[in-house]
């Protein structure tokens, strides 16, 4: 069953590279969820920040590049970005660490894709993780070997940049169980109810993986990587640190119902 999941969601998975002018500002992952290829992924992967503000994904200077593998590089733009709810008694409002991607120009073929059912998620639920984290290595350290003198290097370099990682590691799958999980709601007026369920999964993915899928047995998406948890340990005389805890931090895709809301209302 693990290989066929694989072989099914890895070609749905893609790597995302984000530049402002020329500096590349951040690298992710991300998941097609329908056959034109519109992307799910994290807010954060898109701005390179968290908190987020607007200005952070509507910068015209702002440049996003999606790589599938065995697919060249796409240039996507953000159709939503960190979605908010407004919760009674909060100085400030709750931002969502999602963002939904589509290509500035459409494919000329359907792609793989991974299907959203909005299931809501169920406490002790078996998952699946996938994503291009940093854990992975190219093999034989290629990237790391290669000699600037060496002709083409430079072009290697370049494509690397872009996401072309993709086509040479595929991303890494973890599974795990749902070890937590909260719902946040607040309504939207004319709107409907934004409503988010925010997981704990008891395994952890590293940089690099966030926005990528969170997915049943059945290879259905049902949430998308936000961040590594943290914890606290007692250090002796220098206090207290923050460190990774072992679990990985995932959102349901229930606010999707609310943007096909707002989308079709706006139009």
């Amino acid at each position: 069953m693990l290989e066929k999941l694989y072989n099914r969601i890895s070609p749905a998975c893609c790597s995302i590279t984000v530049f402002l002018d020329d500096e590349r500002i951040s690298e992710g992952t991300g998941y097609a969820y329908t056959p034109s290829g519109e992307i799910l992924t994290a807010a954060h992967v898109v701005t390179g920040r968290f908190p987020i503000r607007r200005s952070d994904y509507t910068a015209p200077e702002l440049k996003i590049f999606c790589k599938f593998p065995g697919v060249p590089v796409a240039e996507y733009v953000v159709v939503m970005c960190c979605p908010e709810i407004q919760v009674p008694g909060f100085t400030s409002t709750v931002q969502l660490d999602m963002a939904v991607l589509h290509p500035k120009v459409p494919f000329s073929h359907s792609v793989h894709w991974i299907p959203v059912p909005l299931e809501t998620p169920r406490l002790g639920q078996r998952v699946f993780m996938a994503g291009y984290s940093e854990e992975l290595r190219l093999p034989f350290d290629v990237d790391r070997l290669l000699s600037p003198a060496t002709e083409g290097a430079d072009a290697f370099r370049a494509a690397m940049e872009k996401g072309y990682q993709a086509d040479m590691t595929g991303p890494l799958f973890k599974q795990g169980h749902i070890g937590n999980i909260r719902r946040i709601a607040a309504s939207a007026e004319g709107r409907g109810t934004l409503e988010c369920d925010v997981m704990y999964i008891d395994n952890a993915m590293h940089p690099g993986a966030s926005g990528g899928p969170l997915f049943n047995e059945k290879g259905e998406a049902i949430g998308v990587l936000s961040q590594r948890a943290v914890t606290t340990v007692d250090v002796g005389k220098e206090g207290n640190i923050r460190v990774p805890s072992g679990c990985s931090v995932a959102i349901s895709l229930l606010p999707l119902r609310f943007a096909r809301v707002t989308f079709s209302t706006a139009a």
